[in-house]
């Protein structure tokens, strides 16, 4: 699959700071790919850079193989942008704000009307249609933003940290909406500091920190080159702490075995189906379990876990 967003050798300095440091990435189109680290990362520059909103230090930026800022125009034509702190007009209402930004796209004056109701309908704010901007909740306000970023139909979303200040409601709402947004093909680029927004939402995640990339890939394949064992962990009903221990430390693959009452946490080598029979011979002994799956890594688990390295 062809990447919709490249960056390749991308490089950003002010004066003597390097925000941005020979960052490669290349993102699928179908992707929602997370950008994912601390304050000062150098996301924000990144993202700017990728708009095309930032002329970089060195390397270049393409968007559906149009270099962003050789071709600015032409690349334009592919990319919405949601920066962190955005303005709208207060004097305006819903569908007036999108007919300023469809006419400022250029867009033809056919197609206006559909397409402000159609991204109204997208970012459920019909019942906000005719409000003025000014009454607008906080989430509202985010949502029309989004409307806003893609009124032109782009084929590219660039998000800067889009889940900030709102309620959690108003962060599942969003989560459902970018969603449903690349179920119909759009591509999605989404900065956050904030590591648990993103977990189980990207299809993709990027872990940046002090301007450069250290790890990126999917949770799965991340997660798996940092700790090639699984953790799995069993509860059951009633008594035989010893009884299960004596099982799964005897069992093929498993290591570092902890019991504690009906609980019990291990490492595991094999492959699915080894660890299928670690559970047949564990209820073939007669215990009555409850639960037996892999612990999967969360994000913030995958992060902390790597900014502690010395990946530098």
């Amino acid at each position: 699959m062809s990447a919709a967003i490249k960056m390749t050798s991308l490089r950003k300095e002010y004066d003597d700071l390097v925000a941005v440091q020979g960052l490669d990435l290349s993102i699928p189109a179908g992707e929602i790919f997370g950008l994912i680290g601390p304050n000062g990362a150098g996301k924000t520059s990144t993202m700017r850079m990728a708009c095309g909103l930032l002329e970089p230090t060195g390397g270049h930026v393409t968007v559906m193989n149009v270099d962003v800022h050789q071709h600015p125009e032409r690349a334009q034509q592919f990319i919405g942008y949601l920066s962190d702190f955005f303005t709208v007009y207060e004097d305006l209402k819903v569908w007036e704000y999108l007919d300023f930004f469809a006419h400022a796209y250029k867009m033809p004056e056919a197609e206006i009307p559909a397409r402000i109701d159609e991204v109204i309908r997208t970012v459920e704010l019909e019942v906000k249609r005719d409000a003025m901007i000014s009454g607008l909740s906080r989430g509202m306000k985010q949502r029309l933003g989004i409307a806003r970023a893609i009124i032109h139909k782009p084929l590219v979303l660039l998000l800067d940290e889009p889940a900030s200040g709102l309620d959690p409601k108003a962060r599942m709402d969003l989560r459902n909406l970018l969603r449903t947004l690349r179920d119909g093909g759009t591509t999605i680029l989404i900065s956050s500091h904030i590591l648990t927004e993103l977990d189980g939402f990207c299809t993709s995640i990027g872990l940046m920190e002090k301007g450069q990339m250290i790890r990126s890939g999917t949770i799965a394949e991340i997660s798996k080159a940092e700790t090639p064992l699984r953790a799995v962990r069993l509860t059951w009903l009633g008594a035989g702490e010893a009884g299960v221990r004596s099982k799964l430390e005897g069992a093929p693959h498993v290591s570092d075995v902890i019991v504690q009452g009906a609980l019990a946490v291990f490492k595991f080598a094999g492959s699915d189906d080894e660890l299928a029979g670690v559970l047949a011979g564990v209820v073939a002994a007669g215990v009555k379990v409850l639960s037996f799956g892999e612990v999967k890594q969360t994000v913030e688990d995958l992060y902390l876990k790597l900014s502690h390295n010395e990946v530098m």
